[in-house]
């Protein structure tokens, strides 16, 4: 632990804008022009301070699942810090499913209920009622916790520990993965069951250059800054059908950096069967969604966390060394070389034989 305000200071981290405002800042012949202008900049990008509470929590639903949304509450009331708000953003749901969410929501304990709203949203696809829910927002961090997943009791907590030495940048916990099916449950309820052990299948650790390439940490694993849409004015693109919270995680990553909370915290459902983003969205849907989420990354300017050339640098080298075994495995030489391959590898299959017999003999 800090002994001192001053080394407590130290240890925060900043986001990357900040920190690239800093560097460019220390250096001595700047102009002195520029160096007033980044001093404004400085001050704008400064974290602001929330009056609400430290973090809100977006539940997406659209009344379909009504058991796993009870669950989500529970999770939510179970939590160890209730320093949180929670906005239920009903998006679409039938009189029927609408009415069923608001009676869950009313048999809430009013400790926990009085810090329930709920949005209603109609029309557009999953990022809009994202963005609904950033402008109601009065938390210091942001998080979205959709209604068919599952939080440690720990969640807030880690979030809010980690926080303590970040500033501006965007935090990720550790998520595991459970596979679940629907199932009818007594007097025809809609209901549902586990058929997998919870599996921590995601990488423990944030890496920058894996995620341009696929999104390996699920929605729920994120806490966002406020800053991300208040100061820098991001919103979830609307036009996607899928990967809204891809996109988002990869603009907020280059733009503030990431701290990595290395604490388990949450369970991803992956459903089986029933209705899911990936059912209910074609694979044309998912192709163009992606490709659109590369196509704007690859338009803007990035900056990458520490050790990035490191890293950029092994994986030239990983790629020039499979350029030279492509290039040798298709050479005139490798295959002048078949016959010989074969003969090898008959002579070694031969000896394995004949060890297996001898092995026989003995016994």
């Amino acid at each position: 632990m800090p002994s001192t305000v001053s080394e407590a200071v130290a240890t925060v981290r900043t986001s990357s804008i900040s920190g690239l405002v800093d560097h460019l800042l220390s250096e001595p012949a700047i102009d002195p022009r520029l160096a007033s202008a980044l001093h404004a900049v400085q001050e704008a990008i400064a974290e602001p301070v929330a009056d609400g509470p430290f973090l809100s929590v977006l539940l997406r639903t659209q009344g379909r699942r009504l058991e796993p949304i009870k669950d989500a509450l529970l999770c939510l009331a179970g939590q160890t810090s209730q320093d949180f708000e929670v906005i239920v953003i009903d998006h679409d749901s039938d009189p029927v499913g609408a009415a069923a969410v608001r009676k869950i929501i009313a048999s809430q304990p009013a400790s926990f209920g009085g810090r329930i709203r709920i949005l209603e949203v109609k029309g557009g696809n999953r990022a809009r009622p994202l963005n609904a829910g950033i402008h109601a927002a009065t938390g210091r961090y942001i998080a979205v916790f959709d209604d068919d997943d599952l939080l440690f009791g720990n969640w807030v907590a880690e979030f809010e520990r980690v926080a303590e030495t970040s500033s501006g940048r965007l935090l990720r916990g550790v998520v595991a993965v459970q596979n679940v099916a629907p199932e009818k449950w007594p007097q025809a309820q809609e209901g549902f069951r586990t058929i997998s052990w919870p599996k921590a299948a995601y990488p423990r650790e944030f890496d920058q250059l894996a995620h341009f390439e696929v999104n390996y940490s699920p929605f729920m694993s994120w806490a966002f800054p406020r800053s991300l849409f208040v100061t820098y004015g991001l919103e979830f693109d609307e036009d996607l059908t899928v990967c809204e919270d891809w996109d988002m995680i990869l603009r907020g990553s280059t733009m503030c950096g990431v701290d990595d909370v290395n604490a388990l915290t949450a369970i991803y459902r992956r459903w089986e069967g029933g209705a899911s983003s990936y059912t209910d969205h074609s694979k044309d849907s998912w192709a163009w969604s992606e490709a659109r989420v590369w196509e704007k990354l690859d338009g803007s300017t990035l900056v990458l966390p520490s050790g990035s050339v490191t890293d950029v640098r092994w994986l030239l080298a990983g790629r020039g060394a499979r350029n030279e075994l492509n290039a040798l495995v298709h050479s005139p030489a490798w295959r002048l070389a078949r016959p010989l391959r074969g003969f090898v590898r008959a002579v070694r299959y031969g000896r394995a034989l004949a060890g297996k017999a001898r092995r026989r003999v003995r016994w």
